[in-house]
């Protein structure tokens, strides 16, 4: 996440860009701000989690949509178990990275263990437990929160500078009134997680086949017959070109925000470029976007004119109503597991084109009734119900 700050150094007592920028940070709100430790105290973590173990690390979440991917069975270490004596209903556990999601515990995770990497808060009052996670996950908060952060290499919020950071706090009443839109979309955040890392076993005859990989990637390779081709559905695949010659840092007038993967991934936009150049890929509203590199991507439906960035595939469908299920299947387990047969590359997995046209929908994915995965990510959501309810 990049701040763009210009700053009068004249009459600063020191140049630390933190301070800077968090001294020039406004929330977008009329709400009193309050210091995070006075609503909040600290839960020390209790257990050791060993090898073996499932574990929900920072790692676990997913950043567009706040969800708990997998737990990890390799951490070990200090750990908070949700239930007695250790983390409960209402407690806000943030993860080091700021634009990681804060999560939210209920009683779908009574017996769980997680990283003690991340900051676990006990909201004094149990009805600021909802408004302090929506806060700190909203896109605002999420820029206050990487003023916060120090390093280098990986950047990362300490407790204490968490703690000292104020938050937005209206009328009890007001934080009321909202309280249903934002547990509606916390509950959003729940969905089935995939199983842990395992091993498998299986013979086969590697003559027979084109492509080793497969078989080094699932115990299962038949599901890459179970389905009609992605390519079946797509009436045009949009090759996406380098936008680094001619795009700009900050948002100017007649340009278009940049989708890559990390905007896929729940991020904010960094780029944007101007649409006029023969040069640039255009996403339309209704358009697919998959993301070409690593294990874990995330498809979604464009919702607003757009330029893409070489890691994105722009897919056309026939049908654009077919979008959100196509997307939802390609986000779930079975949609992810799929893709990781497809994957090439040790050090950045990454698909082909033939890949996504070969990729198989199976029948009943396009059967789903249920509510698909919204097209605004958590952090954009939150932003929309803090701001300007």
């Amino acid at each position: 996440m990049s701040s763009f700050l210009t700053v009068d150094l004249r009459g600063e007592a020191d140049w630390d860009p933190g301070r800077l920028v968090g001294s020039a940070f406004a929330w977008p709100a009329a709400a009193p701000v309050v210091p995070l430790r006075e609503l909040v105290t600290t839960v020390r973590a209790g257990s050791v989690a060993t090898a073996g173990s499932p574990v929900i690390t920072p790692a676990s979440l997913v950043a567009r949509t706040g969800a708990i991917r997998r737990r990890s069975t390799k951490y070990q270490g200090k750990a908070f178990t949700v239930g007695t004596r250790g983390l409960r209903r209402g407690d806000v556990l943030v993860p080091p990275s700021p634009s990681g999601p804060a999560v939210l515990v209920d009683d779908r995770l009574n017996g769980a263990l997680l990283s003690s990497r991340f900051i676990a808060l006990r909201p004094l009052d149990p009805m600021l437990s909802r408004w302090i996670w929506a806060v700190l996950n909203s896109r605002a908060g999420q820029a206050r929160r990487a003023s916060l952060a120090t390093g280098t290499t990986t950047a990362s919020v300490k407790m204490p500078d968490l703690l000292e950071m104020g938050v937005p706090l209206p009328p009890l009443v007001e934080v009321q009134r909202l309280d249903g839109v934002l547990a509606s979309i916390e509950a959003g955040t729940h969905r089935e997680e995939e199983p842990s890392e395992s091993t498998w076993w299986v013979t086969a005859d590697l003559r027979l086949r084109d492509d080793w990989g497969i078989m080094l990637a699932t115990p299962r390779p038949e599901l890459l017959e179970d389905g009609e081709p992605l390519g079946s559905f797509v009436r045009e695949m949009r090759p996406s070109r380098s936008t680094r010659g001619f795009e700009v840092p900050t948002e100017l007038p007649g340009t278009l925000p940049v989708v890559d993967v990390s905007v896929l991934g729940g991020r904010p936009t960094r780029r944007w470029a101007a649409p006029q150049s023969t040069a640039v890929t255009l996403i339309t509203p209704g358009d697919l976007l998959i993301s070409r590199v690593g294990e874990y991507s995330y498809a979604t439906v464009a919702q607003r004119p757009a330029v893409a960035d070489p890691g994105i595939f722009v897919l056309r469908l026939h049908d654009q109503s077919q979008g959100p299920v196509l997307a939802h299947f390609l986000n779930g387990r079975e949609g992810q597991t799929r893709r990781r047969m497809f994957l090439r590359g040790m050090t950045v997995p990454s698909l082909r084109r033939a890949d996504i046209e070969r990729f198989p929908i199976p029948s009943e994915a396009l059967e789903f009734e249920g509510d698909v995965d919204p097209d605004v990510g958590l952090a954009d959501q939150l932003e929309q119900v803090l701001w300007t309810a």
